[in-house]
């Protein structure tokens, strides 16, 4: 094998063995509960680079008794992205090594320009007949890339990128989150962009990938609340067709003015609302810190009970 195969192969073992590990901490005789699973999968980021990044600083014999940092530490620019697309094959978890990441970053702008030509280059979608599982495999280095676009700060991705994501009426999903990936690590720097996106963008009814905008925003906005992302959520709401989507971002956004805005709404569409997003705008309430006492239930699964509409003579 060549040398980069032998060591990503090996890491990625290594990945899998840690995971395993992680997973058996947690039994009972019934299995773990949700809650403990949640708690407990908290420390399930640090607990995986605890355990695996020691295996950068071994030294290996095909490596002619180098160190895999120093290894990677050691090629080019053009062998430094083709060891970047062929970890993104080869391992699991979308963990691209963090010497690799390092690395890459170290040639700056040049290194970003190359991947982000390929992922634009890229076919975003399985042809014709085109196994997905083969697609998935294939495209693994245009996520990697999207994700790193995030971590190495390169604004000049944003644009082109999101541009491309919302040209396709629907998205594979790991593509989605690793756009929310490239979103979240650039932060403030996001947010124009975004909201540009969602309200400038879109039809005037929200489907589609720029519900996506909505969910990317929301997660962006968690790290720094800011008044201009409150308000570009609440104008999104009131356009988007999948309701639950806009309800459960206006939930984890966790901005208490989310209160009285999904009371009225539920007040509105009493008669016509949809058991899924009742419920989950009742969660969202109550995350917010609201009460839902108050709340009309059309479903009559509690007490406030919902009168019937009058007919009409």
């Amino acid at each position: 094998m060549e040398r980069t195969t032998q060591l990503f192969t090996e890491f990625n073992e290594r990945i899998s063995k840690v995971c395993e590990d992680f997973a058996d901490q947690v039994s009972s005789k019934e299995g773990p509960t949700e809650g403990e699973m949640a708690e407990h999968f908290k420390s399930f980021r640090s607990y995986i680079s605890a355990n695996t990044d020691p295996f950068w600083k071994e030294e290996k014999k095909y490596l002619d008794g180098q160190t895999g940092e120093a290894f990677l530490e050691s090629l080019d620019l053009e062998q430094t992205l083709a060891a970047f697309n062929e970890s993104a094959m080869i391992i699991d978890d979308e963990a691209t090594p963090y010497p690799l990441v390092d690395h890459l970053k170290s040639f700056g702008d040049e290194a970003c320009e190359k991947l982000l030509k390929m992922v634009l280059d890229a076919q975003w979608q399985p042809e014709e007949g085109e196994d997905e599982n083969e697609f998935f495999v294939k495209f693994q280095p245009c996520v990697a890339a999207i994700r790193f676009f995030g971590s190495a700060q390169y604004e000049p991705a944003m644009e082109p990128v999101l541009t491309r994501f919302c040209s396709f009426e629907k998205t594979q999903e790991y593509i989605a989150d690793s756009v929310k990936v490239m979103m979240m690590g650039l932060g403030d720097k996001a947010v124009p962009v975004l909201i540009d996106f969602l309200l400038n963008r879109s039809d005037e009814e929200i489907t589609g990938p720029y519900e996506d905008m909505m969910i990317m925003l929301t997660h962006v906005g968690q790290q720094n609340k800011q008044n201009e992302i409150y308000q570009a959520i609440r104008a999104a709401f009131r356009r988007m067709k999948a309701k639950v989507i806009a309800v459960i971002c206006i939930g984890d956004y966790g901005d208490p003015r989310g209160i009285a805005l999904l009371k009225g709404y539920l007040d509105r569409t009493v008669h016509t609302i949809d058991r899924e997003t009742f419920y989950e705008a009742l969660s969202a309430i109550r995350r917010l810190g609201g009460e839902i006492n108050d709340i009309q239930d059309p479903f009559h699964d509690f007490t406030n009970k919902v009168p019937k509409k009058e007919e009409k003579k």
